[in-house]
């Protein structure tokens, strides 16, 4: 947003989209999370991130597991991975913004009729980076991206099967409410810089799940692919 005078306030927010076109994978991958989630629902809930999902919320057990973790029982899990470790890197270098070492959470939500996500972000400390979402189908909802100082003022994405959204973590997003039969799907994120982890207090806290995202052996693999 342009300024259009001395004092008035200003923002550049830069979002990423890419949209994973492999459908018979993402199906795959959906039933199979479908499948997981009552084995996940018994790991113990910390907090709900701010979304208002609630404690017994399966999000209220991020942090308690990294998804990608799980790419042994599950194929597509890697397959994704790996695609978007290639958009995050064509995101910031269209951004002109270097490609970090980097950590990744990585956790999913269920959704089902009536529910909604309340506005939360990710974090707005210093050392907060990118974070992302994926649906894994096309759902009757959105999500609404919150600019700052006037935060009736939003950026709609609709949610669509495959379309992976990176944000700045310190941004307040929710999304309306939703409505269907089949369980709303999406997969979350936060990616961090591996050298802020676990240094000192008050910075990245070390309980959560993490595995390795991007570094430059990763960047030269995927570059040269």
């Amino acid at each position: 947003m342009k300024p259009l005078n001395s004092y008035a306030p200003s923002w550049d927010i830069k979002f990423g989209l890419a949209t994973w076109e492999d459908e018979a994978k993402i199906d795959q991958l959906r039933t199979y999370l479908l499948n997981k989630e009552q084995e996940l629902l018994k790991l113990e809930p910390k907090h709900d991130g701010g979304t208002g999902l609630g404690y017994e919320s399966l999000t209220a057990r991020f942090g308690q597991y990294n998804l990608f973790d799980y790419a042994n029982e599950e194929s597509t899990l890697g397959d994704l991975l790996r695609w978007l470790q290639k958009m995050y890197i064509e995101f910031v270098e269209k951004d002109n913004t270097p490609v970090e070492d980097l950590y990744i959470i990585c956790w999913y939500n269920s959704l089902a009729n009536g529910g909604k996500v309340d506005s939360h972000n990710h974090g707005a400390s210093p050392i907060t980076y990118l974070s992302g979402n994926m649906h894994l189908d096309n759902y009757n909802t959105k999500t609404f991206y919150q600019y700052p100082y006037e935060q009736h003022l939003e950026h709609q994405l609709q949610n669509k099967k495959g379309q992976v959204t990176f944000f700045p973590g310190c941004i307040l997003h929710r999304s309306d409410e939703y409505t269907g039969e089949e369980k709303r799907i999406s997969i979350a994120f936060d990616l961090w810089q591996t050298k802020y982890f676990n240094k000192d207090e008050g910075k990245i806290p070390s309980l959560l799940a993490t595995k390795t995202f991007m570094n430059e052996e990763i960047a030269n693999e995927i570059r040269s692919s």
